[in-house]
């Protein structure tokens, strides 16, 4: 017969175990990590889910920073053009100011000295003009090139472009050009515009060019003009064909066309520029 033996604890080495027994049954409690929670190394800082990745085309700020939208962004980056083009503006209407109705001389590139004015601006245009040679035509065409049924009308545009009235204006029928003198240009020159009306009962059509100094010519407008005198649209000079350095000057004339019915033209002015 076995005898049993029981083992007795002390009072202090019963806390002891009563102390390890509870530390054991904590600690899967302890270890286990929550499902939507890392465990990195001792060392490793674990990312939080509130620091998530960013989303495509999100950015994600530091801690405590604010984050604009996207569409936040986008009003921001509208709203900051808005003022650019305001500054623009402002820079154009005091170089508009400063340069209107005086002369200039050699600052464009060598070309003569100009008188520049607003002469469209009833018809909301701003820009400062300065007329091209003989494009008054008050000098019976002097330094024009006529070919076909083309001559100098005695009616004149209605509207006080110049100092005064005139009283002659360009004519040319189907089948007639006039080519301007040469002029000097510079790549400030961005357009021209003149004065037009139709002479005749039919449809009245008028192609206009724009002649390099190289011998290249370049089409800049088709037009239909009215029965009455109006200005018609800008016409592009296609500076870049000037082939000029940034400050440099060019020769250019214009040839006007008139492919079918008869028009009458006059005012021809071009524009240098200086509002921008």
């Amino acid at each position: 017969m076995e005898t049993v033996q029981f083992q007795t604890f002390t009072r202090p080495g019963r806390s002891i175990a009563l102390a390890v027994a509870a530390l054991a049954v904590a600690a899967p409690a302890v270890s286990a990590a929550k499902p939507e929670e890392r465990v990195g190394k001792p060392e490793e800082r674990v990312t939080k889910p509130e620091e998530r990745a960013a989303k495509p085309g999100e950015r994600v700020g530091k801690p405590g920073e604010r984050v604009a939208k996207p569409g936040e962004r986008a009003a921001n980056t509208e709203e900051r053009a808005a003022k650019n083009e305001e500054r623009a503006a402002t820079r154009k209407e005091r170089a508009a100011e400063r340069f209107g109705g005086k002369r200039e001389a050699a600052a464009d590139g060598g070309c003569e000295d100009r008188v520049f004015s607003r002469v469209f601006q009833p018809w909301n245009d701003r820009g400062l003009y300065t007329l091209a040679p003989g494009g008054d035509f008050e000098t019976q065409a002097e330094g024009w090139t006529l070919t076909g049924p083309a001559s100098i009308a005695t009616e004149s545009a209605p509207f006080l472009l110049g100092s005064e009235l005139g009283t002659g204006s360009l004519e040319l029928s189907a089948g007639a050009s006039a080519v301007s003198p040469k002029f000097c240009v510079s790549r400030g020159f961005p357009s021209f515009r003149f004065v037009a009306r139709s002479a005749s009962d039919e449809k009245s059509v008028l192609k206009v060019e724009v002649v390099y100094a190289s011998g290249k010519v370049k089409r800049t407008g088709r037009l239909t003009p009215g029965a009455d005198w109006a200005p018609t649209r800008k016409l592009s000079l296609a500076q870049g064909r000037f082939k000029t350095k940034r400050r440099g000057s060019a020769l250019i004339q214009l040839r006007f066309a008139a492919v079918a019915g008869t028009v009458r033209m006059d005012d021809v002015y071009v524009d240098p520029r200086y509002k921008r």
